[in-house]
């Protein structure tokens, strides 16, 4: 998943958090990533895609893409590399969905991996265990 933040309206829903849940723990070889270009801590606090991440660490992960990264309007998510949503520009609420669309889920894929590559761990993210 790649968004500007992890809005609440999008991403704090129980159905949202129970699809990222099950699919964390269906697939251990495929962690549930999340890339995030401008985190914000008002979305962050008492949201419950963060309380999971920092439960289930090992299958989940956030982290914010890097300060020089070029800014990107869009906001995707892929599933199983060949369905995918994406708003062409991540504060507006319309997006299309693809089911079947292999060849633009793997686009998303490559410029994903990218940008995950460079990305940092959002330390307003991680939990600390004493």
């Amino acid at each position: 998943m790649f968004d500007r933040t992890l809005d609440l309206d999008l991403y704090n829903t129980q159905e949202f958090i129970d699809a990222v849940k099950s699919l964390a723990l269906a697939r251990p070889d495929s962690p549930v990533r999340a890339l995030l270009s401008l985190p914000d801590k008002r979305h962050q606090t008492g949201n419950r895609i963060v309380g999971l991440t920092q439960r289930l660490s090992s299958r989940i992960a956030i982290r914010r893409l890097a300060d020089d990264a070029p800014d990107r309007p869009d906001a995707f998510l892929i599933a199983d590399r060949h369905a995918y949503l994406k708003r062409p520009f991540a504060d507006d609420s319309e997006g299309l969905v693809d089911m079947h669309g292999r060849r633009e889920a793997h686009r998303l894929h490559v410029d994903f991996e990218q940008m995950w590559e460079h990305a940092e761990t959002d330390i307003e993210i991680r939990r600390l265990h004493l």
